[in-house]
């Protein structure tokens, strides 16, 4: 009976040791993301106070003289030899001659391309996560040309979401991360959409919206 009683001993530690070797192994599912694939998740986190509009982003006004409407508003620039490499390092917001105004500055080389258009329930891009963002209605702002920060000494906004004391019309902007080189962010507005434009300005780099209140 001892007999038999240690060797059920050793077979049930044995047993409850390839277990926990399992579960160990089993825990850890992590896998090393591409350069391409995404690197951040759409999670909330507390908002933080954008920054105030610079005194030129005051003035400026577009230089496309575009029309704002709620139609979709894209561009891309004319084809060159250099590849842009760009993070959006910073989101400031305030009122443009009775318009919230959002700008989007750049830091980097070369010219982005952009689109802006509303949407239904946002989406972060890659994973399909909702975009938790406050407001009524959502425009979302697709910036291209992104190169991941860890490939370069940059520095790009935090993921979450910030909000503009300004900007009475802005419920808040989610910056959304980037995948396979496009930044996203989705600003969120009270009410019904409304006519916006868009366009860039340089020195530094930045895309503007203009959205009518």
């Amino acid at each position: 009976m001892r007999t038999g009683h240690r060797r059920f001993a050793a077979a049930t530690a044995l047993t409850a040791a390839v277990s926990l070797a399992l579960v160990g192994c089993g825990s850890d599912t992590s896998t090393e993301a591409p350069a391409s694939s995404q690197t951040t998740t759409a999670g909330s986190s507390p908002a933080a106070l954008a920054q105030t509009l610079s005194p030129e982003e005051t003035e400026a006004a577009d230089p496309t003289a575009g029309r704002a409407d709620s139609a979709p508003k894209r561009e891309t620039p004319a084809t060159t030899s250099e590849r842009p490499e760009l993070v959006v390092s910073e989101i400031r917001m305030g009122d443009y001659q009775g318009k919230d105004r959002v700008v989007f500055e750049l830091d980097g080389r070369g010219v982005p391309s952009y689109s802006v258009d509303y949407v239904d329930a946002p989406a972060q891009q890659g994973s399909g996560f909702p975009v938790e963002v406050p407001g009524d209605s959502f425009l979302q702002v697709m910036i291209g040309g992104q190169v991941l920060p860890t490939e370069t000494d940059m520095q790009e906004v935090p993921v979450g979401t910030v909000n503009g004391d300004e900007a009475t019309g802005v419920a808040g902007v989610a910056f959304a991360g980037q995948f396979e080189g496009q930044a996203q962010a989705v600003i969120g507005l009270e009410g019904a959409d409304r006519a916006f434009s868009a366009f860039l300005l340089q020195n530094p780099t930045r895309l503007v919206v203009d959205i009518e209140r």
